[in-house]
């Protein structure tokens, strides 16, 4: 037996359920199945040809793009991404406020660790992305988690004057959402911060979606006054909006101080992001791809699909959502249902009868703070998602 003894924070952390599902997804895959996964939020299309073509040209070349670079990121790509959030979001940083890592999940990483300690409480509305809470026990903080189901998905001024307290540290805003795809709109966020008016609770606002929107307008959390600019790190990155997930590229931007901390801790930890994917993220950032528009007709169709052929599912109740690419359904009817030798008793159950009775693969909303719904990606081929609707449809009729 391993006499190696782990360090107790540990224990307050579980692993990623989505990741857990998806090798499920395709293990039976590999044995032949026909399974239709709907787990991973990841794009089904490639990076686009010229952010791949400049990538290949520079490795090429070889120089600087095999080499370290400074912790916190290239100094071009720092200015880069105070460009951007200029032109997109209408918030000024200078570069010395913005700093790069592997991933906008990274960033968020790096901002929890450099303000959350021992009981240090962070307000998380739910449906929630899984890794918020995860982050903050790590650390020893409190989620405090904040149920949004009844609300349309988005957090009100009263339940977040209600879940303030002196512990309170930080909120998390993610909009669009994951797992719900809710769009925040500006008239919402403004009201949150209000309330937040004449205290020190920063704002985490994880905007990775940004270039996802369908219904409604993106608007940054930081750009709705001075005051909400001055508590709020905005958090974002190429992952999503241009098919570059494993590229592993996100950037932050906020109070240099804070800013300067997030960049120690890196500087100790991961070093510098991979310098050929930040010089691919330049190009990324220099003008949204052409590919982009096309891409978002193709999600939207997608959801409009998807989420038809889940409410004329018996017993399946699902909202629109106004970006990302997820729906969530609420199967709160199915629970107590029975399907052969699977009971239904909660929304794994209905996952791991969906997975292994119909093929097709989601994530127990459970696992983002809401019983009873289920996550799936819309990221997948129009044969793929039809498909998976008639599977589900078909696994309705045959509950007792």
């Amino acid at each position: 037996m391993s006499q190696i003894r782990l360090a107790a924070r540990m224990g307050r952390i579980q692993p990623s359920v989505t990741l857990a599902l998806t090798a499920r997804a395709k293990a039976l895959a590999a044995q032949g199945h026909d399974v239709i996964a709907l787990t991973a939020g990841e794009p089904d299309f490639d990076t686009p040809l010229n952010i791949r073509e400049s990538a290949a040209a520079r490795l090429l070349k070889g120089g600087s793009v095999g080499r370290y670079t400074p912790a916190s990121g290239l100094p071009e790509l720092r200015k880069a991404v105070a460009a951007k959030f200029k032109r997109d979001n209408g918030l000024t940083y200078a570069a010395e406020e913005v700093m790069v890592s592997c991933g906008g999940k990274h960033c968020c990483f790096n901002l929890i660790a450099a303000l959350i300690e021992d009981g240090d409480e962070v307000i998380i509305p739910a449906p929630y992305w899984v890794s918020y809470p995860e982050m903050v026990r790590f650390f020893g903080g409190k989620p405090v988690i904040v149920d949004t189901s009844s609300t349309g998905f988005v957090l009100t001024p009263e339940a977040l004057k209600a879940a303030i307290t002196p512990r309170t540290r930080l909120l998390i805003v993610n909009s669009p959402g994951n797992p719900t795809g809710a769009v925040w709109s500006t008239d919402a966020q403004r009201k949150l911060a209000s309330v937040l008016q004449g205290t020190d609770i920063c704002v985490l606002s994880d905007e990775i979606y940004e270039k996802l929107v369908y219904d409604g307008e993106h608007v940054s959390f930081a750009a709705l006054s001075d005051n909400a600019f001055a508590r709020t790190v905005t958090i974002n990155g190429v992952a999503k909006a241009y098919a570059m997930t494993g590229w592993r590229i996100g950037y932050a931007a906020g109070e240099k101080r804070l800013i300067e901390a997030m960049g120690a801790l890196q500087s100790h930890s991961t070093s510098n992001p991979t310098t050929i994917a930040q010089y691919a993220t330049l190009d990324a950032l220099a003008k949204d791809p052409d590919e982009l528009q096309g891409w978002r007709k193709q999600y939207r169709a997608r959801r409009d699909a998807i989420v038809a052929g889940l409410n004329a599912t018996a017993g399946v109740k699902c909202a629109t959502p106004g970006g990302a690419f997820y729906v969530f359904p609420d199967f709160r009817a199915w629970v107590g249902k029975r399907h052969g030798d699977f009971v239904l008793i909660d929304c794994t159950a209905i996952c791991e009868a969906l997975l292994t009775k119909a093929l097709v693969a989601g994530v127990p909303g459970g696992e983002f703070g809401a019983p009873g719904f289920v996550r799936f990606s819309y990221a997948a081929s129009d044969e793929q998602l039809a498909n998976a609707v008639k599977r589900i449809q078909q696994f309705a009729t045959e509950l007792a």
